[in-house]
């Protein structure tokens, strides 16, 4: 009953207003209710499957090569240390050092891999390979590297000319192994972040997918997923990262900080009611209230589709299954950032916390955004657009690592929840002057900051 008369109260406030149109909003941003313009499709033979990424040594080490070059020559490097790009320059001692990379995979001289350089401009980067005009500059191959439609390189036998210019290429018998360590040598001179670390490669060995491999994720798709799988899946994708990651702490800290202003701590602390209860009972009302508008949009996201694959067993609570598991805990560790710094704290300094945290995840995670399920990340992506609701394999790859990530949120959040209580039961008691020891250290700050110069 308690619980009830609680989350009555917050959805009736103008800050859960407030916080429900925002989500509805981001959402929507987000295109999140124009799944219908992408449908699954049966795979026909003789058709266009699309691509994957596999480690191909062949296809890896030359496309690598490539773009090394290409940066190398106009010493400008593209590269994510925090998620945005950073154009990289290198001073000359840095560039002598990727010589020296550039000349181990290629047999090259360092000398005169630094002289070609100089010579660059670049308007000499060209096409699918990196050509020599009057200036200086690279040719990869004596296998000329032709660049593929769909962005990975197929490799020719057409023999260099004599006299054509210096031709730089993996050189033969390159150790693969050897070939990421010195790539990894080349990410960490660049600061990292760069299509050169060792999880990155991979994306320069794509191939197209067979007949068979596409009939396989079709069927995965349909059967495994029940078509709204796949739906609900990318639904989370944009709700976690975008929404729910970061807003429940607002309705958190601002409804804890609007209590203090009306002098509900008074009444609280001398409640007969325990202080477990009285926190948990306000965490599972935020929580509840946080959740509603997302389990009803995620429906409404999700119901759009159903009507082009009548006939087919579909899966109905794939939205709540999700909504629950993969969203429910990035809301639980929200909230209970808001309230147990709130409370601590007396100030709404969780909301930069939170916002901190959850800026940090969405940069680091621009170059994972297809997988990304590492342990500590706030929000898991699991986004390729469309070609998501096929990739009910990665997903399957990944589930053990997602629900070790996803129940570590939720017990971070109960154990915050045990010390927003401890501090609750210790302000009752008088033990504990938190409030006021943060309100006279801002102060102070601020004290220090007016003081007169001498």
């Amino acid at each position: 009953m308690l619980l009830l008369q609680e989350t009555k109260k917050i959805v009736k406030s103008i800050p859960y207003l407030i916080y429900a149109a925002a989500v509805v909003v981001g959402l929507f941003s987000q295109g999140v209710f124009s799944f219908q313009n992408d449908f699954l499709q049966e795979p026909q033979p003789g058709g266009n499957y699309g691509f994957k990424n596999e480690e191909v040594p062949e296809l890896i080490m030359p496309a690598a090569l490539k773009d090394l070059l290409a940066e190398f020559s106009n010493n400008d490097y593209a590269t994510y240390p925090i998620g945005f790009i950073k154009h990289v320059k290198l001073s000359e001692s840095k560039r002598e050092k990727m010589a020296e990379i550039i000349s181990e995979i290629t047999g090259n001289d360092k000398e005169k891999i630094m002289q070609e350089a100089a010579g660059n401009t670049p308007d000499s980067i060209g096409g699918g390979a990196i050509q020599q005009n009057g200036g200086g500059g690279f040719t990869i191959g004596s296998d000329a590297i032709q660049q593929d439609r769909d962005g990975g390189f197929t490799i020719g036998s057409d023999a260099i000319q004599q006299g054509s210019p210096t031709v730089f290429t993996v050189k033969d018998g390159m150790d693969y192994d050897r070939f990421k360590e010195l790539m990894g040598q080349a990410d960490d001179i660049l600061g990292g972040g760069s299509n050169y670390a060792a999880d990155s490669l991979i994306k320069y060995g794509t191939v197209p997918l067979t007949y068979e491999e596409a009939k396989e994720r079709y069927g995965l798709a349909v059967n495994s997923d029940k078509v709204t799988g796949g739906y609900a899946r990318l639904f989370s994708d944009y709700a976690g990262v975008m929404v729910l990651s970061i807003l429940p702490v607002f309705l958190a800290a601002i409804l804890g900080m609007k209590d203090k202003h009306a002098k509900m701590e008074a009444l609280i602390y001398t409640k007969e009611t325990s202080a477990a209860k009285l926190t948990l009972i306000r965490y599972l009302a935020l929580v509840i209230a946080a959740m509603l508008p997302v389990i009803i949009l995620s429906y409404l996201s999700n119901m759009i589709v159903w009507s082009s694959y009548s006939g087919m067993n579909l899966d109905y609570l794939a939205p709540l299954k999700y909504d629950l598991g993969w969203l429910m805990p990035s809301v639980m560790i929200s909230t209970a950032i808001g309230m147990f710094l709130t409370e601590l704290t007396g100030t709404p300094i969780a909301i930069a916390v939170q916002g901190l945290w959850w800026m940090f995840d969405v940069n680091m995670g621009i170059k994972t955004v297809q997988a990304g399920y590492s342990l500590f990340r706030l929000a898991p992506r699991h986004n390729a657009g469309a070609e998501s609701l096929f990739r009910t394999q990665d997903y399957l790859d990944n589930f053990q690592n997602l629900m070790q990530n996803r129940l570590l949120m939720a017990g971070i959040s109960l154990l915050l929840a045990v010390f927003t209580i401890l501090v609750y039961e210790a302000k009752r008691k008088g033990k504990f002057g938190g409030n006021a020891f943060f309100r006279q250290a801002v102060s102070g700050i601020r004290n220090r900051k007016n003081q007169p110069q001498a």
